[in-house]
């Protein structure tokens, strides 16, 4: 549910999206998804 949930936020890790400009770093959708867990 977390990973779900951070990806309706509409985080994309660079291989997850074609719009590479908007693409956020490994670690920041990592810590998305603790923060997900964690609420």
């Amino acid at each position: 549910r977390a990973v779900e949930k951070t990806l309706d936020q509409g985080l994309r890790t660079a291989d997850l999206t074609t719009d590479k400009k908007s693409a956020v770093t490994t670690a920041a959708m990592g810590d998305a998804i603790v923060a997900a867990l964690l609420s």
